[in-house]
């Protein structure tokens, strides 16, 4: 039986998580037809010092029954909570697993870790279909997209949290 286990990042993690996100915006570079994303170009000094200002979480994962803390990290996302919205950005998945819901497990987690929060937001590419697929499951909402050059726009994407929905309801 694989497991995955979502967890909080610990620093001395930074290194495998750095790797990891540019092995897979590598895919994301191929599929714009560009080579300078900034999750391409980040410095191991930039990602460490990330652990200061966002909450940054990891998936490792095992085949077998319980995941160890020399088992691969498979993905990472972080956020960080700016007045009541969580920002999330960097959701990563290592592209040989794919498909198997690491990016939604993590996804759930990041929401949970920032919680309580009004709303999330996030971006990603116009052509990323599985992402924006994912992301509309997972109750976001389109609110703008922006060119940011000939090949990449980026589409933001916004989900009111259940606890904010419930205040601005109470308000009314």
């Amino acid at each position: 039986m694989d497991t995955i286990e979502i967890t909080p990042a610990q620093v001395d993690a930074a290194q495998e998580i750095l790797d990891l996100q540019r092995a897979a915006y590598q895919v994301e570079a191929r599929r714009y037809g560009v080579t300078h994303l900034p999750p391409l170009t980040q410095t191991l000094d930039d990602l460490i010092a990330e652990f200061a200002t966002h909450t940054l979480l990891i998936a490792r994962y095992s085949p077998g029954i319980a995941t160890t803390p020399n088992d691969p990290i498979v993905g990472s996302v972080r956020a960080r909570v700016v007045d009541d919205t969580a920002y999330i950005g960097r959701l990563i998945v290592t592209p040989d697993m794919h498909g198997r819901g690491i990016g939604r497990q993590l996804l759930w987690g990041i929401e949970r870790a920032t919680a309580p929060v009004e709303r999330y937001e996030l971006f990603t590419g116009h052509r990323s279909d599985r992402n924006l697929r994912m992301y509309e499951r997972a109750g976001y909402r389109r609110i703008r997209t922006e060119r940011q050059s000939d090949e990449v726009s980026l589409v933001y994407m916004q989900k009111v949290a259940p606890r904010g929905a419930a205040l601005r309801a109470a308000a009314s």
